[in-house]
């Protein structure tokens, strides 16, 4: 059974989830869509962090035709995640429905240029499993699915939205200069710098050239200085750090010295399970901390909260 009312309807609306969600997940983001066609890989958006300008040209430019080229969208790719940062994570996401690639030269020369770049290519297929694009994965570290049906097909979409833990250790120290702009108030009349018009009440101001813009996160569109808002910053730290899994404890488990096995949920202070004890369910433990939570506040810690409570509250004593 294939997609209805078509595949390419159906892929519109995935991505266009996706990139509302990408951006709520991941506010400090950039993003850029790239077509295929007549075997020819086209610009569709630059890098930018509007989810709403990626949508309004995805929408108007709902077209397919001819033979499909890993290689040429390979290639453009890279040559704008070239231009990435290195503390920026560099990544290119594939949704292919073809059955095959035309390619003018060696895609395995593009793969291997991706892997030497560190960029992650994954690859969400509508049709079946395609040899190259499980190769392309493979090589460079990204996961390859194959939908089954609408939901399905969302569903893996959707899965690519929080990125890769990212290393610290590997990480390169940069400082980013941000500016924390204050929103106007309303019924003030300004000239817009990204729409180039004037507009009535809301906006926000640059802290640096004082121009207005309309929404953040985006760059100044006069002095290029990145604006944010503070929860902005909150939703984007919790991928570059995530909080460790926590691991089931036995009921037998014995610890020696000072440490004891803690009859309480360090989170919520419900009683956890103990040998010989009525409480039933599952005793974890933070591998950082030490702490010991239950199944709950495991879930709520590493879906919602995405910090430990113990290791917020650790601290190391001052030699």
């Amino acid at each position: 059974m294939d997609f209805r009312p078509s595949r390419l309807a159906v892929v519109a609306n995935c991505v266009e989830a996706f990139i509302r969600e990408f951006f709520d997940q991941n506010p400090l983001s950039h993003l850029g869509i790239i077509t295929i066609r007549n075997g020819i890989a086209s610009r569709l958006t630059d890098l930018s962090g509007s989810p709403e300008a990626h949508i309004k040209v995805l929408r108007g430019n709902l077209e397919c035709a001819g033979d499909a080229s890993i290689q040429n969208a390979l290639d453009l790719s890279r040559s704008f995640l070239c231009q990435v940062p290195t503390y920026g994570h560099r990544e290119v996401m594939l949704i292919f429905s073809a059955l095959g690639t035309c390619d003018p030269g060696d895609v395995l020369e593009s793969v291997r240029n991706c892997k030497e770049e560190n960029i992650r290519c994954s690859v969400v297929g509508v049709a079946a499993e395609i040899y190259i694009c499980k190769l392309l994965c493979e090589k460079t570290g990204g996961i390859y699915s194959v939908a089954m049906n609408e939901a399905h097909l969302k569903e893996l979409v959707l899965e690519h939205v929080a990125p890769p833990p990212a290393l610290a250790e590997a990480a390169v120290a940069s400082l980013v200069k941000m500016g924390f702009p204050q929103r106007g108030a309303e019924g003030t009349i300004a000239l817009c710098a990204c729409h180039r018009e004037v507009k009535i009440g809301g906006g926000y101001t640059c802290p640096r050239c004082k121009a207005r813009v309309c929404e953040l996160p985006t760059e100044c569109f006069i002095c290029g200085l990145t604006l944010v808002s503070s929860p902005h910053l909150a939703r984007s730290y919790h991928h570059l750090f995530p909080v460790p899994v926590f691991e089931e404890v036995p009921l037998d488990a014995k610890f020696s010295g000072i440490q004891e096995l803690s009859k309480v949920c360090y989170g919520c202070q419900q009683l956890l399970p103990l040998a010989g004890s009525k409480v039933t369910g599952v005793r974890l433990v933070c591998p950082r901390c030490n702490k010991h939570f239950c199944f709950d506040c495991d879930v709520y810690i590493h879906e919602s909260l995405h910090n430990c409570p113990g290791c917020e509250s650790f601290c190391e004593p001052q030699t």
